[in-house]
């Protein structure tokens, strides 16, 4: 159903902005008038941009658990969208309700009108909603899908948190530089050159230093901009990503963090589609793609391909592998037991909570680093201020 966004005057005289669903211009005329709203600005709204519409993940999160109490109080589920639709606030929020519901009425199953917003339902999450749905289990699926999404955004907020500070001390300290070298320096290699006064190397450096900043920034953009082209090359190209998720797992500490994050999200994504009955292969696949790192979605999609001969997974992963060593242990116990999807449940917990821990670590040790590191840069700056100055004082005691 085409949506469009239209611009309207209520009856007491208030402009308003929203978007809304409707077979056609005519038929959204005769809906807005029947409403006591008069339109003013009638326009489509772009499929494309439509498609990528997402919710912010409070949002998304706090919709799954409205839509799941309604499902399990026996409200159908046209019902539920239509109430949940009428009731949102007019923006995203609405659109997408409108938009779903709009679908649904019309007998298309919910999980394929929750595929037209791409971005807010990828395939994994719409094949939970699938199953759920084949199984008359939809509720259920709706639940498990909220307590992923809010998993997920937990862990993506304590990453936040985490960079908060090194990112603000960095930002601090560039623009500290920049003024430094921009507008202190300069003013210091005038009063040296007017005195005729020798300077020492690391002076010179400076100076130097400064008056490439001045002189070159066109071009020191230009690399920056360079910079950010080549990691969108990197993310875009499968063998320099793979370079870099090797380089990035080796490396000490941050290869941990990178591993136990990888390990969560692999974990998280296999057992939500597992539980919803999806078969085991598939799951792998989509657990394998949705791990953020190359080389260990390689692994586990060499894994998979055992897993289809008939061997278990703990035992078909490559050896040596890069994952954790708790992996293998507790896919053994959950495949011996008949237990995967709670295997699968404590190695995302389990991987979560160290990844956590060890983010926490680099914190607590790049902390004093950053601030070694800004005290030692000012202070070879200033020295270099006061090294000629000192030189000269010498001199006039001197006479």
């Amino acid at each position: 159903m085409p949506t469009f966004a239209v611009t309207t005057i209520d009856p007491l005289g208030h402009r308003r902005s929203f978007q809304a669903a409707a077979p056609d211009e005519p038929a959204l005329r005769a809906t807005l008038r029947a409403r006591s709203l008069w339109p003013v600005r009638i326009a489509p709204v772009a499929a494309r941009k439509l498609r990528r519409l997402t919710l912010p993940p409070a949002d998304f999160i706090a919709l799954l658990h409205q839509l799941e109490l309604q499902l399990r109080a026996g409200v159908n589920a046209d019902a539920a969208l239509g109430q949940l639709a009428a009731d949102a606030p007019a923006g995203p929020m609405r659109t997408l309700l409108e938009h779903i519901h709009g679908e649904v009425a019309r007998g298309t199953p919910i999980h394929a009108a929750c595929r037209f917003f791409e971005k807010q339902f990828p395939p994994h999450v719409a094949a939970v909603i699938a199953a759920g749905e084949a199984a008359a289990q939809l509720p259920a699926s709706i639940r498990a899908l909220a307590a992923h999404a809010a998993s997920g955004a937990e862990l993506r907020r304590t990453a936040r948190r985490a960079l908060i500070y090194p990112a603000a001390v960095l930002g601090a300290t560039g623009a500290l530089i920049l003024f430094l070298l921009g507008g202190v320096v300069p003013q210091f290699a005038a009063i040296f050159r007017s005195l005729h006064l020798p300077l020492p190397a690391i002076t010179l450096a400076l100076i130097a230093i400064s008056d490439f900043v001045r002189t070159q920034w066109p071009a020191l953009l230009g690399a920056l901009a360079a910079g950010g082209g080549l990691v969108t090359l990197i993310a875009r190209s499968p063998r320099l990503r793979s370079l870099r998720d090797r380089g990035l797992i080796r490396l000490p500490l941050l290869g941990d963090i990178v591993r136990h994050l990888a390990t969560a999200r692999f974990a998280a994504h296999c057992r939500l589609l597992h539980e919803a009955g999806i078969p085991l292969l598939d799951a792998l696949r989509t657990g394998a793609e949705l791990t953020g790192n190359a080389v260990l979605e390689r692994q586990l999609l060499a894994a998979r391909d055992r897993v289809g001969l008939g061997v278990p997974l703990y035992a078909a992963l490559p050896r040596p592998h890069a994952f954790p060593g708790f992996l293998v242990p507790a896919l053994k116990s959950g495949e011996t037991t008949g237990q995967l999807g709670a295997a699968l449940q404590h190695i995302e917990e389990y991987a979560a909570s160290r990844a956590r821990d060890q983010l926490a670590t680099a914190l607590a040790w790049l902390e004093p680093i950053l601030l070694a590191g800004l005290t030692g840069l000012v202070g070879l700056m200033a020295l270099s201020f006061f090294l000629p100055l000192f030189s000269l004082l010498a001199g006039v005691n001197a006479r």
